[in-house]
């Protein structure tokens, strides 16, 4: 019998993940919500426009 978890459970859980397993869940997000193959590449698309925000004075948000 599965368990369904609710969304605050589920945020919790995250928030205890390490930073290696935040990014990992971050990849294999679009998978898991099955978003489309065009949606995700329509994205990827799109994230050179955003290349202005890769610079040493917007670094200290990498991490976030």
């Amino acid at each position: 019998m599965k368990t369904k978890l609710s969304l605050r459970e589920v945020e919790a859980a995250v928030k205890n993940f390490n930073t290696e397993e935040q990014k990992q869940l971050l990849n294999d997000l679009p998978k898991l919500l099955y978003l489309p193959a065009e949606d995700i590449n329509l994205l990827k698309l799109a994230e050179p426009s955003f290349k202005f925000w890769d610079n040493p004075d917007d670094s200290i948000y990498d991490s976030l």
